[in-house]
């Protein structure tokens, strides 16, 4: 057969879960996995259940969005570590030996 000028070729791979924004973890050990998306819960990552079940790769597929440059090393580095050990006088250091 052929296909029309506007028909994309078809996927040969689904969507990976791990990558979408709405896979859930879940707290029951029977049904591990979940989605946010459709809202539910099995013991296989979503996309393969939706692929089983309906014979269509996943629709909601949505990456997860990008974080900020939290992972960044900060701009400025740490200059001296705190001296509060030797300053405060609360809770003041006491040294024990242990060895004999």
């Amino acid at each position: 057969m052929k296909t029309a000028e506007g028909d994309a070729p078809k996927p040969t791979k689904g969507p990976n879960c791990w990558d979408c924004r709405y896979l859930a973890i879940t707290w029951d050990l029977r049904l591990p996995y979940g989605c946010k998306f459709m809202g539910f819960r099995s013991k296989v990552i979503p996309s393969l259940e939706v692929l089983r079940t309906d014979g269509r790769f996943c629709g909601a597929f949505s990456p997860k969005p990008v974080k900020p440059e939290a992972d960044k090393a900060p701009s400025k580095p740490v200059d001296n570590s705190s001296q509060r050990r030797e300053t405060d006088r609360s809770r003041p250091f006491i040294s024990i030996n242990l060895i004999t």
